[in-house]
């Protein structure tokens, strides 16, 4: 970049001068309070009490429900347990890793993960039980043996999951506020509720087996559960419907008419998908791999369009800081992944690194301030 005479030269990151700070602190920096007030959020502290309430209340039903069986199967119970827990440590590294630039706030995602381990999985056994007697009334058994669960599924467990997604956005602000945290969000609800069904199935798969080699029927109900059609499971479908909820997040719950259409169908492709993943059609495991791969697609495809636009919101952002604070394009750009900030801190002398990192942390909090307000 030329220079005229009396103009700033052109800086490297160590040479950053401290940004204005931002009025949104960083992911995974927890808060509670309304910028500029210091008060603290009515409907967010009613919406964690809720949660934790309904967490509480979930986490009580499913333990007295299933409290038999594991006194009978104790063994292949806490084995169940043991994979469940693998299974939700292992999802909610990854699931928290796809967000781009930075991961999403802590308080936030364990509140997610949470809720759809307990609240909305103990609210689809009650639900599920209801429904299945009445389609079992208006279909007949045979019809509702087959069809059930493809009816079933999509009316509750996705309206249980996405009201939990809806409640940590209420709750949590300032870590849902474009589509794509609602996407990472509600793949968080949907991992828990995974991880709770997976632990049930299994136990019913010993149960069916009469309990005879128990140890093998829970790991073969794991292994398909989360090798195979855990791929497309319900963390798919509730990263779409979590989708819909950073749309109108976006819009500060205002949405137009365009906005409010595109989230409403968002939920009912989320539906769909479920649907589609319990329907008996296509049958076989052709039929079986055809569903895997239109849920992840899917799921896959709504996430490559909201990071993508969520990373050049974000460029863009730190393009105008860059230029304003005298840096290259391209190392102001970088900071807009995980790579390039720890590449950038790799040529920095170690004892200054720590004012470099909150240097780059009060670029990026202004940067995802510019993202969230060009998403409204």
């Amino acid at each position: 970049m030329s220079r005229t005479p009396g103009e700033p030269r052109e800086r490297t990151l160590g040479a950053v001068p401290r940004p204005r700070s931002s009025r949104t602190s960083a992911p995974g920096r927890a808060r509670g309070r309304t910028a500029g007030t210091g008060r603290p959020l009515l409907p967010s502290l009613v919406a964690l009490a809720a949660v934790a309430a309904l967490c509480l209340l979930g986490l009580v039903f499913l333990a007295a429900r299933f409290a038999g069986t594991v006194r009978a199967f104790f063994g292949e119970a806490a084995l169940a347990l043991v994979l469940a827990a693998a299974t939700l440590v292992l999802g909610y590294w990854v699931l928290r890793q796809i967000r781009p630039v930075r991961e999403p706030d802590t308080a936030a995602s364990l509140t997610a993960a949470a809720f759809g381990l307990t609240a909305a999985a103990g609210a689809a056994v009650v639900a599920n039980g209801a429904l299945g007697s009445l389609w079992a009334a208006v279909l007949g058994l045979d019809l509702a043996g087959v069809w059930g669960p493809s009816l079933t599924a999509p009316l509750n467990e996705e309206l249980l999951k996405l009201a939990g997604i809806v409640l940590v956005a209420v709750a949590f602000p300032y870590a849902l506020r474009v589509p794509v945290d609602g996407f990472v969000l509600g793949a968080l609800v949907g991992l828990g509720f995974e991880v709770t069904e997976n632990a049930v199935s299994a136990m019913n798969a010993v149960v069916e087996a009469g309990g005879v080699d128990g140890a093998a029927a829970v790991v073969r109900s794991a292994a398909v559960r989360v090798a195979l059609t855990g791929l497309a499971s319900h963390w798919t479908m509730s990263a779409v419907a979590g989708t819909a909820v950073g749309l109108l997040a976006a819009s500060a719950w205002r949405p137009g008419a365009r906005r409010a259409a595109g989230a409403a169908g968002l939920v009912l492709l989320a539906m769909a998908m479920h649907g589609l993943l319990d329907s008996p059609l296509p049958g076989g495991a052709a039929g079986t791999a055809v569903k895997i791969a239109v849920n992840f697609l899917t799921a896959a495809a709504v996430y490559l369009v909201v990071r993508h636009t969520h990373r050049r919101r974000v460029r863009a952002s730190l393009a105008a800081q860059g230029e304003d604070l005298g840096m290259r394009r391209s190392d102001a750009e970088a900071l807009a992944t995980r790579r390039g900030r720890r590449s950038a801190l790799r040529r920095i002398a170690r004892p200054e690194r720590p004012a470099v990192q909150e240097r780059q942390g009060a670029m990026l909090a202004t940067a995802e301030d510019h993202a969230a307000g060009s998403a409204s």
